[in-house]
């Protein structure tokens, strides 16, 4: 991914580096840790070693099943006998392979519905409809974006959305939500066509449709017509939440690099045993796939979709998940009881700190679920909170174009900009802070949210870096601060957007991590 010659940070405001910034854009994407860059570095030994001794693609295909098994351990699918772990180099990516599940074994069309569209992947309802969605393969192909990967399946496969949001960007009803989705569900069946329902666990902006009820009550109405997706791409699943959905025998679309901080494009697709067998697996893959896929990223008991595949490996997939897997690993490493009372922290602060803003907004969230010994930790734990921003209480809210401005400042030292004796703007404008990335949330892009999410390395991090406190009770103050500062930071910013907007380029602020 191309880095700008003078941040050296991406398109998402990450480096190929630690950065001493706040971390709280892990909706987006995350800036490594050294525990994730020491991972990378054996990994790539390891692979050094092969090319020399000519076993460059045993070599990978063993490491592809290492990250494999160690990957289901660490989340604790290896419990439920029969579930499958495919890599994948995207969440979106494995859109694809879930739907050739769905067909496999039938001669129905598809219908494929999707929930959030807008506040999921970008390409998410072209993969989901058999189509490319870049404008190059991850095996580096030319393609064209909106074309059939393959035209045999593409013709076999429709795509249906259900929107999230009103016009006005207000999180529609659950019950509207889930009517629709059943009346979807009816009407395919009705036309002869098989179904496959996505549940977006935890979209971009946290929201959660259509709900685990009405999916079941669903999958009891047509258990031979339905198939279910879960997208956990954000990864803000508990290890109880995907063992219920394995046993459930419903698909997790996963990533390893959001909410657990690996790098962009360490994708993963959980099966359960009954969508594919042990002894059968996926089947042959249709024509196309080779561009997205290869052998070493399917479990070795499908043969025979591996053998559609090329051998040769996707050696930066398996640079991605070793980094990824690290960042897992330390997070299950980590003392629950300190991860649970940071999670309760983070829950307290955002609210608190931005509460009485005339520039930031909030949006509503429901209250957290305080019962842990009956609800999986983070799934009832608000890690993600969304907020509008504007000039001032009686100013329209800032759209798309403002906020990526804001997204970029926020991590940035703007304090290169400042006569010498601004002194007390200084701290302020100095402090860096990785926000999620805007998400347009009404019919056009005048109306978006940034967003202030919490990821399991910075869980971590408060939980035992001593530089940050002496105890947890400190670092959860020294949160708390930072906290507070990005409020006064973002405020500043919004409140002279229109003055700033023309002096602060990227280009003028220097190269800054």
């Amino acid at each position: 991914m191309r880095l700008h010659p003078v941040s050296g940070l991406n398109k998402y405001g990450c480096a190929p580096e630690p950065r001493d910034a706040l971390p709280v854009g892990s909706c987006t994407a995350s800036s490594p840790t050294p525990r994730a860059i020491r991972a990378v570095e054996q990994a790539r030994h390891k692979l050094l070693r092969a090319l020399h001794d000519d076993k460059l693609v045993s070599v990978s295909h063993e490491l592809m099943r290492d990250i494999r098994v160690d990957l289901a351990r660490e989340l604790s699918l290896d419990q439920v006998p029969g579930v499958q772990v495919v890599l994948t180099p995207s969440g979106t990516d494995a859109e694809m392979l879930g739907v050739s599940l769905a067909l496999r074994d039938d001669d129905r069309p598809l219908c494929n519905i999707v929930s959030g569209p807008a506040e999921v992947g970008s390409g998410t309802t072209d993969a989901a409809a058999g189509l490319h969605f870049d404008d190059r393969t991850p095996r580096g192909a030319d393609s064209t974006a909106g074309e059939p990967v393959n035209t045999v399946l593409s013709e076999r496969v429709h795509v249906e959305t259900i929107g999230l949001r009103d016009d006005r960007g207000q999180m529609r009803p659950e019950r509207a939500l889930d009517a629709q989705c059943r009346s979807m569900v009816e009407q395919a069946v009705a036309r002869g066509e098989r179904v496959m329902v996505h549940i977006v666990s935890h979209s971009k902006t946290g929201a959660h449709a259509p709900s685990l009820s009405c999916v079941r009550a669903i999958r009891a109405d047509y258990p031979d017509d339905v198939v279910v997706m879960i997208d956990a791409a954000q990864g803000r699943i508990s290890r109880r939440g995907l063992r219920a959905a394995m046993e459930d025998g419903w698909l997790v679309l996963f990533t390893g690099s959001k909410f657990y901080g690996g790098p962009p494009f360490s994708g993963a697709l959980f099966v359960p045993p009954n969508l594919a067998s042990v002894d059968e697996g996926i089947g042959h893959l249709p024509e196309g796939y080779h561009g997205y896929f290869t052998a070493g990223e399917l479990p070795t008991e499908w043969d025979e979709g591996r053998a559609s595949l090329s051998n040769h490996p996707n050696l930066g997939l398996i640079l991605r998940w070793r980094a990824a897997l690290s960042e897992i690993k330390a997070y299950y490493e980590a003392d629950s009881g300190d991860r649970y009372k940071v999670l309760r922290a983070f829950e307290r602060t955002v609210p608190g700190a931005f509460a009485g803003s005339d520039c930031i907004s909030l949006e509503p969230a429901e209250p957290p679920v305080d019962d842990d010994g009956s609800t999986p930790l983070l799934e009832s734990k608000k890690t993600v909170f969304s907020f509008y921003l504007r000039p001032g209480r009686d100013e329209p809210f800032f759209g798309a174009e403002a906020l990526s401005n804001i997204f970029m400042w926020m991590n940035r030292d703007l304090s290169v900009c400042l006569p010498d004796d601004q002194g007390p703007l200084r701290e302020i404008l100095a402090a860096r802070f990785h926000l999620g990335q805007p998400v347009v949330t009404g019919k056009s892009r005048d109306l978006a949210m940034l967003r202030v999410a919490l990821g399991g390395p910075f869980i971590v991090q408060l939980t035992e870096d001593a530089r940050l406190g002496p105890d947890l009770d400190g670092r959860l103050d020294w949160l708390a601060a930072r906290v507070a500062l990005l409020r006064r930071k973002l405020e500043f910013l919004a409140q002279n957007y229109s003055r700033l907007g023309p002096s602060l380029q990227l280009d003028a602020l220097g190269a800054d991590r």
